[in-house]
């Protein structure tokens, strides 16, 4: 999603950009906002704020905590993302990046999405070798064996990822971790490089390299991964593997509206 653009906020077109700007900067906050906050930002005066904020309370686009006085999105906003995000399906604005991902390094490549129960394969696209190596659309993945499932526990909501490290953890094959306080620690470094990889954690011989997706919200919403055998992907991926599953997870999140860190 473009970033909203117009001049100096006024009146007509001008003012009805200058409302949608706030609303972009209200719903990418995880918190409440107020009127001296948002005259700061956007470098103009609060009363021009407060009135542009009345106008989207008026709607229901916006609302005002009583006892803060702060302001946050509404109900209808959320309504609306949600209607807009069902009717633009990720597998739509995954696919071309899917398929010249493919065809660039040769690997099969999945496409993953959050539900409740974990992390399930939407599609996969066969790789370029003449055996086939991927995995079946509509499977759950393992979220401590797999690089999808790493991704899951590194960007998702704690507590459902608290709650796995206090579970035994089985062992799909000798190399999977199942120590949570590795587990931990190799989250850690996944959140903050961006990628995983899982070598022969979830099948010996097969290792997967994955990047998150990130919608509109910053929120995460699937993953993108790169899948083959050890010897044409090893355990230590090669800098244009990730440069180029990096690449795919940034592109992926661009086109359902993330914009990056605010």
């Amino acid at each position: 999603m473009p970033r909203i653009s117009g001049s100096q906020p006024g009146d007509g077109v001008q003012a009805v950009v200058f409302a949608l700007q706030i609303l972009e900067y209200l719903a990418q906050r995880r918190s409440t906002v107020g009127v001296t906050d948002l005259a700061r930002v956007f470098g103009t005066t609060k009363s021009r704020i407060y009135r542009h904020l009345q106008t989207l309370m008026s709607a229901g686009y916006v609302i005002q905590e009583t006892e803060t006085e702060r302001y946050r999105t509404g109900g209808r906003l959320i309504a609306l993302g949600r209607v807009v995000s069902e009717n633009f399906e990720l597998m739509s604005a995954a696919r071309t990046v899917m398929e010249e991902l493919r065809d660039r390094l040769g690997h099969a490549v999945t496409l993953s999405e959050v539900e409740l129960a974990g992390l399930r394969v939407l599609s996969t696209i066969a790789g370029t070798q003449p055996f086939e190596i991927g995995v079946k659309p509509g499977s759950l993945l393992p979220a401590h064996a797999t690089a999808q499932g790493k991704l899951l526990l590194a960007f998702g909501p704690e507590a459902p990822r608290e709650k796995l490290l206090r579970k035994t953890l089985p062992a799909n094959t000798p190399h999977t971790v199942t120590n949570p306080a590795t587990l931990r620690d190799e989250l850690k470094q996944v959140k903050k490089q961006g990628w995983a990889i899982a070598p022969s954690q979830a099948v010996v011989g097969v290792n997967a390299l994955a990047a998150p997706i990130f919608d509109a919200t910053g929120g995460l919403v699937g993953t993108v991964a790169i899948i083959d055998l050890m010897q044409f992907m090893p355990a230590r991926p090669t800098a244009e593997q990730i440069r180029r599953i990096v690449e795919a997870g940034r592109r992926i999140s661009a086109n359902i509206g993330y914009r990056g860190p605010s």
